[in-house]
């Protein structure tokens, strides 16, 4: 479908007949410069249009928004939407007349994965370059195979070759690759095998059953022993008899591995029956007694300290850095004082020079203690606080006022980019603004993105002021920094909740750093970083419907349910705030199973003493972020060490408490 309308750009005479909308090019950036308002909320009904390929509701929108700054966004997302009925023509002068744009590469990278969809390969290969994306590195190598010269052949047949060696599926686009190898005799038996080891050894059971076809039948049964034994290792280990082969070797290693994830005791005995029975390679024995006795630690088992000495040269910092916290656990404060020097240059570290400090109180050697406490008061972060508590000193939290330049940011404001920038946050396209801010201020002076984190704080555009701040290594402008975001919505829901707001908002930027668009690897999504199951079952329990999982980017239903999970996961730990912070991150499962077994202990000890990496900075983090928010809000901060307490092992369980 083509339309035709008229449009009359400044500065020339003619009205432009434009047969299509991949040709409307003319831009009037200024048109819109005093309010903006109308012009938002209609790109937003444009922008939904032109997403969906919707020409009809799209085509009345164009005429009032051909100055619009995001024009040429409606450009994009249309042709992105409507590849298979574009010509080719269309898209590169698209590609050429906007290439200054960040969307210009994705609409590229679109357009080639849609000739590799179509199996166009003279076409893919005339507009494709190097390229980082697995899809479209995929999909060159079936476009040189199928549509190549024959001289470099044989480099793209090997190519082709390492990436379906992996352990796990490959994109789409190589399956045409896959296809030429196997019909022309290319994947050996010898690589099923490796292939289907890889799977095996990595817990891609879907993708070594799909490939058990493809073995020649005397590699099958090794291969279904390993598929069987991995769906009840537990059970299947104690009693299996396999060959004592490499092959088989290693899947026992394997299975030992999975037992010890939940039960390291039973994993231990498993390994002491198999090891007496099958000839393990020395590194593979030794790698799998590091691994039992780091579980064991992990877990808390009374004999940890036992097997952790056992392998304490091993080579694996980890073995020294478990022993410690073992110890501080055990409350073995000599032993803490004689295996810090292990640690070697990681003993600097502030974490380890704390520990040595509170060591050294536990023997009665204050004086040292207290020099180190004193070095590390002077800071801003965990250790310093927990130090300066130490010592009954005021935090070291310094304010250095940023310097604003009207004039600079006035001229920053007006570039081109930085406009589309602001306008496509106010339109909560946020991938498409970050984009946008990136390429204005990939180029300017340090000073220059100084000032260009304070505009971005003007807009509201917290997550964004802050990662400039920081990345352009300006002033310590705790307001920009640590900005009391959301006020509205927060104040009233930590009110109702009776939750610490200063906590809320340590929470709130350790999970996203204010980017209401933050998306984790795990799904979490939001400004308090959401999963979408998690935040479907509070609004159910709020009597709230979410339409959508995209419902969680809203910055006041996001903050609104996740203020709400925060309130029950402190609720389940006894109004504990590290124990509820660890909660959110890690579950409440998780975090049952890591209380105290015996009486308490105190908050920092069992804070670094977390299994999880992850949550061990997480909480740190968190719970130092909250002095500061406190210091914002309220001038005198309460002290961490107070807010910390002491971490009892005798929390009562109630049903709701066990069921997650």
């Amino acid at each position: 479908m083509k339309f035709r309308f008229a449009m009359t750009c400044p500065g020339r005479r003619a009205v432009l007949r434009l047969p299509a909308i991949f040709l409307l090019v003319c831009v009037i950036p200024a048109a819109f410069a005093a309010d903006r308002t109308t012009p938002r909320a209609e790109f937003k009904q444009a922008w939904a249009a032109a997403k969906t390929g919707d020409l009809a509701t799209l085509t009345p929108y164009l005429n009032k928004l051909s100055g619009y700054p995001l024009y040429p966004y409606l450009r994009y997302a249309y042709l992105k939407n409507t590849l298979d009925q574009q010509p080719a023509g269309a898209l590169e002068a698209f590609l050429k007349e906007d290439a200054s744009l960040p969307v210009a590469e994705d609409l590229r990278q679109a357009w080639l994965l849609n000739l590799a969809g179509h199996a166009d390969w003279n076409a893919f290969l005339a507009q494709y370059r190097d390229e980082t994306s697995p899809a479209l590195r995929c999909a060159a190598v079936s476009a040189h195979l199928l549509a190549g010269d024959e001289q470099d052949r044989d480099a793209w047949i090997v190519a082709a070759q390492h990436l379906w060696l992996v352990p796990y599926t490959q994109p789409d686009t190589c399956a045409a690759a896959f296809r030429y190898l196997h019909a022309h005799h290319r994947i050996t038996n010898d690589m099923v095998v490796r292939r289907v080891q890889l799977a095996l050894q990595a817990s891609q059971y879907a993708l070594a059953r799909q490939l058990l076809p493809q073995l020649d039948a005397v590699d099958r049964p090794w291969a279904h022993i390993w598929l069987d034994m991995a769906a009840d290792p537990a059970h299947r280990l104690d009693t299996m008899q396999v060959p004592d082969e490499p092959r088989f070797q290693r899947m026992l290693l394997n299975g030992v591995r999975l037992v010890a994830r939940t039960d390291p005791a039973r994993a231990r005995h498993l390994w002491t029956r198999l090891s007496h029975h099958y000839h393990f390679a020395y590194d593979d024995a030794q790698a799998m007694e590091v691994h039992l006795a780091l579980e064991s630690a992990w877990n808390y088992l009374p004999d940890a300290s036992e097997l952790l000495a056992r392998v304490k040269r091993a080579a694996n910092p980890l073995v020294t850095e478990w022993r410690i916290r073992t110890a501080l656990r055990n409350g073995d404060w000599q032993s803490v004082l004689s295996l810090l020097p292990e640690l070697g240059p990681q003993a600097a570290k502030p974490e380890w020079r704390y520990w040595k400090a509170r060591a050294l109180t536990a023997i009665g050697r204050i004086d040292a203690a207290n020099a180190i406490y004193r070095s590390l008061a002077h800071g801003m972060d965990y250790y310093a606080f927990l130090a300066a508590d130490r010592l009954h000193l005021p935090y070291a939290i310094t304010q250095q006022p940023s310097r604003p330049a009207p004039e600079v940011i006035t001229q920053l404001a007006e570039r081109p980019g930085f406009v589309r920038a602001r306008e496509l946050f106010h339109a909560d396209l946020y991938a498409y603004a970050n984009a946008e801010w990136r390429a204005a201020t990939a180029h300017l002076s340090r000073p220059a993105r100084c000032q260009a984190a304070l505009l971005a704080r003007q807009w509201g555009w917290y997550g964004r002021a802050i990662q400039t701040l920081s990345n352009a290594g300006c002033w310590q402008d705790l307001t920009v920094s640590y900005p009391i975001a959301f006020a509205a919505t927060l104040t009233s829901r930590a009110q109702q909740l009776d939750l610490n707001l200063p906590w809320v908002y340590g929470l709130i930027r350790a999970e996203s750093v204010f980017r209401p668009n933050a998306v984790s690897s795990a799904g979490a999504v939001g400004l308090m970083q959401l999963m979408p199951v998690t935040g479907q079952q509070v609004a159910a329990n709020l009597g709230l419907v979410l339409d959508n999982s995209d419902a969680l980017l809203q910055p006041a239903t996001n903050l609104t349910l996740g203020s709400a999970y925060l309130s029950e996961m402190l609720r389940r730990f006894n109004g504990s705030e590290p124990l509820a912070t660890a909660a959110y991150n890690a579950g409440p499962r998780r975090v049952n199973s890591w209380l105290p077994q015996n009486g308490s202990l105190p908050a920092d000890v069992w804070v670094d003493t977390i299994p999880y990496v992850e949550t061990r900075d997480y909480v740190r983090r968190v719970m130092s972020e909250t002095v500061i928010f406190d210091w914002r809000l309220h001038g005198l901060p309460e002290r961490l060490s107070t807010r910390l307490g002491t971490i009892p092992g005798d929390i009562t369980l109630t049903a709701d408490n066990r069921r997650s």
